[in-house]
């Protein structure tokens, strides 16, 4: 059991997420940086176990859909119930507000793909040369209550 507290990005995090995004990435995430700059109110949370940040999730709204854009666990955290924590952090706060919770994942990342299996996401489509490399992704969909997918 993980004693991982989540909660909201705060712009003092900044550093610690890029020096994270970059271990793990091997490259920056222009995302990031823009959402650093931008400091949401919503939907950019972090997980942090004694005062060491070993996570985060980016999310955003989009009408009445979700999107999970980003989600990162330190490598020597992994396994450790973080990431689902994030991810279940960011459902309730989206809850009773959206349809469902929509991502993409490389058709290569199998681990990324169980993992998400596990929380709920389904699978609905395929995006072509949808990473800056021409990787190919998943389309991913967690249906909220009260909502049916037509596939």
């Amino acid at each position: 059991m993980c004693l991982v507290t989540i909660r909201p990005f705060e712009f003092d995090d900044s550093r610690e997420l890029l020096e994270m995004e970059e271990a793990i990435f091997n490259e920056p995430n222009p995302l990031l940086y823009a959402m650093i700059e931008n400091r949401p109110m919503e939907g950019f949370i972090v997980a942090e176990e004694n005062g060491e940040i070993v996570g985060y999730l980016l999310g955003t709204l989009l009408m009445d859909e979700a999107r999970l854009l980003l989600i990162a666990v330190k490598d020597k955290y992994r396994r450790r119930g973080i990431g689902s924590k994030l991810v279940k952090e960011y459902v309730e706060s989206v809850r009773g507000r959206v349809s469902m919770i929509r991502l993409e994942v490389r058709t290569s990342n199998l681990a990324a793909q169980t993992f998400y299996f596990k929380l709920g996401f389904r699978f609905i489509g395929t995006v072509n040369n949808y990473y800056r490399n021409g990787d190919n992704a998943y389309i991913m969909v967690k249906p909220m209550e009260n909502m049916t997918l037509f596939l």
